[in-house]
């Protein structure tokens, strides 16, 4: 008779805790979260000093809302600029100048063909330290590490562009240099500059950046527009 009774007694409690656990609300795993930025483009405007081909619209900082995406990406740290993808009030732009060409760099040896002499556009940038395997959010502090940006854009046409200083496809191109200027109290980077890494031999600070037409037809490559010369000083801040 105990033995029954401890029987039923141990049948009844699995079935509370069984009852319990199916009630209990499952907890979910919350996806990491992007990290909002403060971007600021160096430029006084177009034939101003120092020269700046790539430069704000001088309406200040570009800090993440629903007009614009300033943040570093969750999943592997890059810095994303985005005017291009968003139609929201105000919209931003940013100046881009195509003055300084590479002789010779357009296909079969010519002169490269510019978008247009310089214009307002809107655009989106990457900053693409994954590709080698940096996350900006961990580069130690007074660190400076090399990676790529790519920058797409639309001329006043509405034709797409893209800008691209990822040299594993363009040897010709130069990476940027992404300095890790402050941290914050637990080690983290909390302030980059962003230049480029090439020092011409008139002593200029210019990258090398292939100009591509990108295409509206599948499987059609993009057409080279040849090489330009790109100068920028960019400074981000978390918060």
């Amino acid at each position: 008779m105990k033995r029954s009774l401890m029987h039923l007694a141990t049948n009844a409690l699995m079935v509370i805790v069984a009852a319990a656990l199916l009630e209990a609300p499952a907890t979910a795993t919350k996806p990491p979260s992007d990290t909002p930025v403060a971007s600021t483009i160096d430029g006084l405007g177009v034939d101003t000093v120092p020269t700046l081909r790539i430069q704000s619209d001088q309406a200040g900082s570009y800090r993440n809302s629903s007009s614009l995406q300033s943040i570093l990406q969750a999943a592997v740290g890059d810095w994303v600029l985005d005017t291009l993808n968003f139609n929201s009030s105000p919209q931003r732009k940013v100046l881009v100048d195509l003055r300084d060409p590479v002789p010779g760099s357009g296909p079969n040896g010519g002169a490269p063909t510019a978008a247009f002499a310089y214009q307002l556009v809107r655009a989106r940038f990457i900053e693409q330290c994954s590709v080698y395997g940096i996350d900006m959010r961990t580069i130690p502090g007074g660190s400076t590490v090399y990676c790529p940006l790519v920058v797409a854009f639309d001329d006043a046409g509405g034709v797409r562009y893209r800008i691209t200083m990822r040299a594993d496809n363009f040897s010709e191109v130069n990476l940027t240099q992404v300095a890790c200027v402050t941290t914050d109290a637990n080690s983290k980077c909390n302030q980059w500059k962003i230049e480029p890494s090439a020092v011409q031999p008139n002593g200029e600070r210019k990258n090398v950046a292939k100009l591509l037409k990108v295409s509206t037809r599948p499987n059609q490559a993009d057409q080279d527009m040849g090489d330009f010369y790109l100068s920028f000083t960019i400074h981000l801040t978390n918060p």
